[in-house]
């Protein structure tokens, strides 16, 4: 997965910061109408800048972040300060010394992995780090949100300026985007960055047998406004239509 720089995890506290915010309350409520009386305690599988674990330590929980990025990291600690425990590592190599209740994982973690083998390590990984009977809950952009990718676009404010360059080869099912630009600094200059992120077309059929092959129980898709509600008829084709697709699985 990609380290993302200093640069970026600002810009992606400025610019990105509304998904993960709306995801979090999905989420929030999943956990609180599936396992009402659970421990509050959540891990929360790539991080970023702690926008997702800080409205659950809001509501009351204590709060894990892994995340492969120090500098989004540095950010997750100022949003939540000393209480929350925050790892660097990886999402398909991590451990930790007691499971957790709820795991949950947003922004496409798995279009990042690049194979269904380092997706497979990543299911892998959230299974051992979820007591039996805790919620695994994590999101995919689908092919028709990749094809997205295939765009320039400028995005400038006072705080910042981004330009984005996209490519998606759909044969292949790979494609990236380079963001690069400036953000300004707190005496006020502006420090440029660049960062490439890699996506890959993610068969939704293929992450649902691997979860079954894990060990995970229970699976379905939601959409992301919906996370309580699974997809209606045959879930995989009715997800393809969405841009991004949730899936709830039971350890």
């Amino acid at each position: 997965m990609e380290q993302y720089a200093e640069g970026f995890a600002q810009a992606y506290d400025e610019h990105w910061s509304p998904y993960p915010t709306r995801a979090a309350e999905q989420l929030l409520r999943l956990h609180q109408a599936l396992d009402p009386n659970a421990e509050r305690r959540l891990l929360d599988i790539g991080c970023g800048t702690g926008i997702v674990a800080a409205q659950f330590q809001q509501a009351g929980y204590e709060v894990t972040g892994l995340d492969v990025s120090e500098a989004m990291l540095r950010r997750a600690r100022v949003r939540l300060g000393d209480s929350a425990v925050l790892v660097h590592g990886d999402a398909t190599d991590f451990a930790v010394a007691e499971p957790f209740p709820l795991a949950v994982s947003t922004y496409d973690i798995p279009n990042h992995l690049g194979s269904m083998e380092r997706i497979g390590l990543y299911l892998e990984c959230a299974f051992r780090a979820v007591r039996p009977g805790g919620v695994f809950a994590f999101d995919v952009a689908t092919r028709k949100a990749l094809l997205g990718i295939n765009a320039i676009q400028v995005r400038e404010t006072e705080e910042s300026i981004l330009l984005y360059r996209g490519a998606l080869n759909e044969e292949a099912g790979y494609g990236f985007y380079r963001i690069s630009g400036a953000v300004r600094a707190s005496d006020g200059r502006y420090d440029r960055f660049a960062t490439t992120i890699t996506n890959s077309v993610v068969p939704l059929g293929q992450v649902a047998d691997a979860l079954m092959q894990v060990g995970w129980r229970d699976t379905y898709l939601a959409a992301p406004a919906d996370l309580l509600t699974p997809l209606a008829g045959d879930q995989i084709a009715a997800a393809e239509q969405l841009h991004r697709v949730y899936f709830v699985a039971r350890r």
